[in-house]
């Protein structure tokens, strides 16, 4: 595998899709959202010959929807994991299929970051299948992993980051339902302001987030600024955005979006 080739050749983009982008008020799959957001990946990979990874929530929102059950204990997501991981997979397919692009689906659990082997194993995957024009779909695997369920990987914010370092990202996209970090909490404080560029992820860029208990999603601000702090640290751009904005991946990758970008460090 000529990785340094391949990275020199065709820089990686991650898009992070979360939750909230995934769900709707009813707690059901948002397909036409989905679709938007695959159809401009699609045609910014056909345009520049672009390499993506895309980092997925929505396996249990998914799985809960076909069960025609709220899922609230451990068991109850992990089986509703199993069953989502399934459904999501055949929008992704069915949706890259229509611009010709083939997905092949990677499960991670925490200990394939961290292990020597697993980590390896997880690279020539991610890599081999980006070599064959493949785009790879990660999700966490709670099926199995409880922890993941947790917070280990924070709604798979912490994931995207490790798997930014793991294949040099150029950039990751990490995209939630408002438009960036803000100097206050932008639903209840009208004059925030929100925070287009920040160098360095510091202490005081912590003091800006006021995150709020959402029971879709297992993430927030929070964990968007560490897995931005950890992966710019790595060498990566990071772009926290509106998944909900009018082509907001495709005015991401011209140049003309709304969103907080964080520097990678040099």
């Amino acid at each position: 595998m000529k990785k340094k080739s391949l990275l020199s050749r065709l820089p990686i983009n991650i898009v992070k899709i979360g939750t909230n982008i995934l769900t709707t008020e009813e707690r059901k799959l948002d397909v036409l959202n989905l679709k938007s957001l695959i159809t401009q990946i699609s045609k910014e990979y056909s345009r520049n010959n672009a390499r993506f990874i895309i980092v997925t929530s929505g396996s249990i929102t998914c799985g809960s929807e076909q069960m025609d059950i709220i899922a609230k204990t451990i068991p109850e997501k992990q089986a509703a994991a199993a069953v989502g991981q399934i459904l999501l997979m055949q929008e992704y397919m069915r949706f890259f299929k229509k611009n010709n692009i083939m997905t092949g689906q990677i499960l991670l659990t925490k200990d394939c970051i961290t292990s020597k082997v697993k980590k390896k194993n997880a690279e020539n995957t991610i890599f081999t299948l980006l070599e064959q024009n493949i785009i790879p779909v990660i999700n966490e695997n709670d099926s199995i992993a409880t922890d993941e369920i947790g917070s280990n990987f924070g709604d798979n914010d912490n994931l995207s980051s490790k798997v930014a370092k793991l294949v040099n990202a150029k950039r990751l996209i990490i995209l939630t339902d408002i438009d960036g970090l803000f100097t206050a909490n932008p639903k209840k404080n009208k004059s925030a302001e929100l925070i287009t560029s920040i160098k360095t992820v510091s202490r005081e860029t912590f003091l800006y987030i006021k995150d709020e208990k959402n029971n879709r999603s297992r993430g927030g601000m929070y964990s968007k600024i560490l897995s931005a702090q950890y992966a710019s640290k790595a060498g990566t751009e990071v772009i926290i955005a509106n998944g909900r904005r009018k082509n907001i991946l495709t005015k991401i990758f011209n140049g003309t979006f709304t969103g907080t970008t964080v520097s990678p460090v040099k």
